[in-house]
């Protein structure tokens, strides 16, 4: 049996997903900013719980962001030390795949949007389906020129996700406004766990997994020693003028 891991700590709440043979079988959330001490625990305890050990992993798939910094460098270098130790395949996968993967059941085209920062927002839309397709982007547009762009690219006959929970809630607003569905926006609650597949909302880590377990049967895994996060923006911090 094939068993994949799925780490998403591109976001405020990460989460860390199993999944068997191509789907997502359980999944832990982290604690809001304990990504770093809580990763290693969460995964032994996820792991354990299908009666395995850290052993049994065929490879690990992490998203690679857009995202916040700290957290996505905290999820690839675990990620990347444990795979290049135990000579694993480890995948990247992006944030608005992940996205687009978890509301494929949707049946039409869905956007994906991310907190830009510094009043943008960063953005993608993908074709419905068993298989999410990217139709446009990403790309990225300050928050009041997200509807325009949006209307270009898919009209509002279809659905559009917002994820994230720093997107301004006045953005949500517009695009009711404008015709558009919200999805959803939120992971389930700090410290939820599921042991199977009946829960109707697992989170992004669940959708990462699953992506990650076709990337490698695909023969996509990237070098576990040059694999590198997609930030997406550029840092806040700047060094000071000298």
């Amino acid at each position: 049996m094939r068993s994949i891991l799925g780490i998403d700590t591109a976001g405020p709440i990460g989460s860390v997903a199993l999944a068997e043979d191509g789907a997502a079988a359980a999944w832990e959330i982290l604690p809001p900013g304990g990504h770093s001490g809580a990763l290693a625990e969460a995964v032994g305890r996820l792991v354990r719980g299908r009666g395995a050990d850290l052993s049994n992993l065929t490879g690990i798939a992490v998203s690679s962001g857009p995202g916040s910094f700290t957290g996505l460098r905290i999820g690839l270098a675990w990620a990347k030390g444990f795979c290049f130790v135990r000579g694993i395949p480890i995948v990247l996968i992006s944030s608005h795949e992940a996205l687009a993967h978890r509301h494929r059941a949707a049946g039409t085209r869905v956007g994906t949007l991310l907190p830009g920062g510094r009043g943008e927002v960063q953005w993608a839309v993908w074709e419905g389906g068993s298989r999410a397709s990217l139709v446009h982007g990403p790309d990225r547009v300050p928050e009041e020129g997200l509807g325009g762009a949006l209307r270009a690219a898919a009209p509002p006959i279809g659905a559009v996700l917002v994820a994230g929970i720093d997107l301004a809630p006045e953005i949500r607003g517009a695009l009711k406004a404008q015709g558009y569905t919200i999805l959803g926006d939120s992971e389930p609650g700090p410290g939820a766990s599921v042991a199977d597949r009946s829960s109707s909302h697992p989170p992004t880590a669940a959708s990462v997994a699953e992506l990650g377990d076709r990337e490698i049967l695909e023969g996509r895994a990237a070098d576990p020693i040059a694999a590198a996060p997609a930030y997406g923006r550029a840092p806040n911090a700047r060094r000071p003028a000298r």
